[in-house]
């Protein structure tokens, strides 16, 4: 991707920012994105940033794509998770990697029962992309490994049933509630695998899904606290604490405080960006080492920890303003802590990539 193409998106990323902020509060309320808001984030193509060229899409290498949901989620977390989540699988805005349906086999086909949740900006999809455990005669079929064999199936958003259940804190208006499928057919051609075979030739095709997508995770996170940390400071330069006449910014407690935020977010930004970058430069000459892998996927859940750590410090050292919905501090507290229970950045993946940090196989195929 040329670089004056990659800088123009991020540059459109930070034009949006005083509409998304002026937004922040009805996206709130409704729990959802609002569908101009939506179709205009289309318009500009942010759900065509993994998209090869190939069918339209912008192509972005993972490292130009996490600078932009860093840049979206500065505004807005809700707005960035769900262009994150609607690039999940390049093409469809509403997804779930849940394997909470059945797809049974049938003559050219399947036919699709299930249940999913957490499916976010379901309400604003065409097409939903929902993962099922393929059935045949009766009884779930199974891969060469042993495993019970799963694809991902592609439906009309009008076949699935949306049922209202996103009454949460954190990430509120991602409106990701339920959706259930009821007996839909999807031809072959609209089920797909992890394993399945390649399509497009080039080696930029070839990194592994998680590899692409879960760091995404950790650069909404920074995005989150960077405007955690700049809020701080405007509190700090106009609030003087009770009991005291020093300004909070010339408490040497606050000083500690930021100075470690920042530290945390810094650090963390670089080993996600540089562990990444790493890895794409090894699948432009068709190799994905394991360890590199791992790395990806360290980073991208020390990127959250830290971005975790970071907001709670602040959070507490901005005293009773960080309780108002009106203050910044509070989204970020509630938003930051919501993205620590995506299973990519489950305390769980520590243990796989300590496996390959040790010299043993991973325990996960999708690593």
């Amino acid at each position: 991707m040329p670089e004056t193409e990659t800088s123009a998106l991020l540059e459109v990323a930070r034009t949006f920012r005083p509409r998304l902020l002026a937004e922040r509060d009805r996206i709130e309320a409704s729990r959802r994105l609002p569908q101009d808001l939506a179709r205009e984030l289309a318009h500009a193509g942010f759900f065509r940033i993994f998209l090869p060229q190939a069918y339209g899409g912008l192509d972005l290498t993972p490292m130009e794509a996490l600078e932009v949901f860093e840049e979206l989620a500065r505004a807005d977390a809700s707005v960035a998770w769900c262009v994150w989540n609607g690039n999940t699988h390049w093409t469809a805005a509403a997804n779930s990697t849940r394997a909470s349906g059945k797809a049974h086999v049938a003559p050219g086909g399947y036919h699709v029962n299930g249940r999913w949740s957490l499916v976010s900006g379901c309400e604003l999809a065409t097409w939903m992309v929902l993962l099922c455990v393929i059935h045949e005669e009766g009884k779930p079929r199974l891969t060469p490994a042993g495993a019970p064999e799963t694809r991902f199936m592609l439906l009309p958003s009008e076949t699935c049933e949306i049922i209202d259940t996103w009454s949460v804190g954190g990430l509120r208006g991602t409106g990701s509630h339920d959706v259930a499928v009821n007996d839909v057919f999807v031809r072959n051609s609209f089920g797909s695998g992890f394993f399945d075979s390649y399509v497009l030739p080039e080696p930029r095709y070839r990194i592994p899904p998680f590899s692409r997508v879960i760091p995404g995770l950790g650069a909404m996170a920074l995005g989150i606290t960077r405007t955690a940390i700049e809020t701080f400071a405007e509190i700090a330069g106009a609030k003087t604490p009770e009991r005291t006449t020093q300004m909070l910014r010339d408490n040497h407690g606050a000083q500690v405080r930021i100075s470690q935020a920042e530290s945390l977010v810094q650090s963390a930004r670089l080993f996600l960006f540089d562990s990444l970058d790493r890895l794409w430069s090894s699948v432009a000459t068709g190799e994905a080492p394991m360890e590199q892998r791992a790395h990806v996927r360290l980073a991208a859940s020390h990127a959250v920890s830290s971005a975790v750590q970071a907001v709670d410090l602040l959070h507490l050292g901005a005293g009773a303003n960080a309780l108002y919905t009106s203050c910044p501090l509070e989204r970020a507290f509630r938003d930051v802590h919501a993205i620590t229970q995506h299973i990519g950045v489950h305390p769980r993946v520590m243990e796989t990539t300590g496996r390959v940090l040790f010299g043993l196989e991973p325990d996960t195929p999708l690593l």
